[in-house]
């Protein structure tokens, strides 16, 4: 029997992440009764534990950087302090804003029911689907709607470690509610959430060790991307261990030991787990209602992210098309447009993402070392931030641009922009090959001076065949 007309909704959103709050709106302002149900804080990872907290304390720590460092410009700058309860502090007021902001808006929009709790799909009645909310405020309450939107993220999930189970630990949620800064932070991942935090608490004054178990750090990335980032890092001092398991973790009179695979132990104040991470599918009652998971876990959907039951769609990370704001975000744009008979859809979205140590890299489409393998005639080019105007004037150097095309068509395959506003300057790239614009649209086109994009009609004139 279906509950009352009281608890009947168009659509429920399960999770207030990046997606589902804008869905929510969306179809709210179409009409339609929505109820939105979220177990812990709004906002999702990116406001809460994510892109914006830690981008806050990494803004700390490049300030912190440039006057250590500004000597170079003519700037000297005497006992550089950082002060890290006021760095955290600056980052949970921002935190606070964020949070405020978001639940006055949900709580007080009248065409958006709120629940707080733990959401669970229980079955489907008639193409009705049932969802209960366990824990919370409204603990008990059972809700119904023909629309189901799951938008419940991902979390950090540890490696299998021997002594880690008995050994404390931080992942990336609990190391930005550090009260005191670490002496020693020993980072077990060398990829983009562990070199971000290695640098920025490197650069508050801890000492650092990265330890990656493959063969590089980053290692998705073409191996001179990687070796140019792991050369910054040890410049500044990070001990950066590649090719190395983690054997055994264990508590010690100081703090903690790592045991390495080669033999070797470090001595720590604190361990930082960067490594791996899976969707929020468990508990959601997904076998109630036939939504089906793919090999990974995640939860598989088509083109406008339809799952396996009629009126179920999963949003967001939980689905394994992009753990991203913007790829979640741009979910939301996708299945609005479906949902209110547009012609959007997934198909044919590139890869975008940038890695925020300093300097930034910059992400889009295939990496040389993918376009060469996969078989097709390309042409690449490797191009030194040492040779940009833009970065000798800042004093900012250090890293490489790469471009990869079609030798035959000039379609631009990818790109990997590592150095100075490489998350930005990428963006060009990018919006050139979402309108399927040929790397010779750079030839005419007129730049600004002085700037590092500038480059690009100088770089893209030095590309030559690379597997012909």
């Amino acid at each position: 029997m279906l509950p009352t007309d009281n608890d009947s909704f168009d659509t429920i959103v399960i999770g207030a992440g990046q997606a589902g709050p804008a869905l929510a709106a969306t179809l709210a302002g179409r009409g339609e009764r929505v109820a939105i149900i979220e177990r812990s804080h709004l906002g999702g990872t990116c406001v809460n534990t994510g892109c914006r907290p830690t981008k806050a304390i990494r803004a700390s720590a490049r300030a912190a950087h440039v006057a250590r460092t500004g000597a170079a410009l003519g700037v000297h700058c005497s006992d550089v302090r950082v002060d890290f309860a006021e760095v955290i502090g600056r980052k949970d007021a921002l935190l606070a804003g964020w949070r405020s902001g978001s639940n006055s808006w949900l709580e007080n929009d009248p065409a958006i029911t709120l629940y707080r709790g733990s959401a669970r799909l229980d079955g489907t009645v008639e193409g009705v689907h049932m969802v209960a909310i366990d824990g919370g405020q409204q603990d008990g309450t059972r809700i119904h709607a023909r629309r189901v939107i799951i938008n419940v993220g991902g979390r950090s999930v540890p490696p299998p470690i021997s002594g880690l189970d008995n050994t404390p630990w931080l992942d990336h949620v609990t190391i930005l509610d550090l009260k005191q800064l670490p002496s020693h932070l020993v980072v077990l991942g060398g990829s983009y959430i562990g070199l971000e935090f290695a640098q920025v608490f490197r650069r508050f004054g801890a000492d650092v060790t990265v330890v990656e178990r493959a063969p590089r750090i980053v290692a998705r990335e073409d191996p001179e991307i990687s070796a140019a980032i792991a050369d910054f890092l040890q410049k500044e001092d990070i001990n950066v261990i590649e090719g190395t398991e983690t054997t055994s973790v264990g508590t010690s009179a100081t703090g903690v030991v790592v045991t390495l695979g080669d033999g070797r132990s470090l001595d720590a104040s604190h361990i930082l787990v960067a490594s791996g991470r899976i969707p929020n599918t468990d508990g959601l009652g997904l076998d109630t209602v036939g939504v089906t998971l793919d090999p990974r876990g995640f939860i598989a959907t088509d083109e406008v992210y339809q799952t396996s039951a009629a009126g179920i769609y999963a949003v967001g990370d939980v689905n394994g098309r992009g753990a991203f704001t913007h790829t979640s975000y741009q979910d939301f744009e996708i299945l609005a447009d479906h949902l209110g008979g547009g012609e959007r859809t997934v198909a044919g979205r590139g890869t975008t993402y940038a890695l925020f140590t300093d300097p930034p890299l910059g992400r889009v489409g295939m990496t040389i070392d993918e376009a060469t393998k996969s078989g097709r005639a390309v042409s690449t080019v490797r191009f030194p931030m040492s040779r940009v105007t833009k970065a000798i004037l800042d004093g900012e150097t250090e890293g490489l641009i790469h471009i990869v095309t079609d030798t035959a068509t000039g379609e631009i395959l990818g790109a990997s922009c590592l150095g100075l506003h490489g998350e930005e300057i990428v963006q060009s790239i990018s919006l050139l090959m979402h309108v399927g614009a040929p790397v010779s649209t750079f030839a005419t086109w007129l730049p600004i001076h002085p700037t590092v994009t500038e480059y690009f009609p100088t770089i893209v004139s030095g590309l030559q065949p690379a597997n012909q």
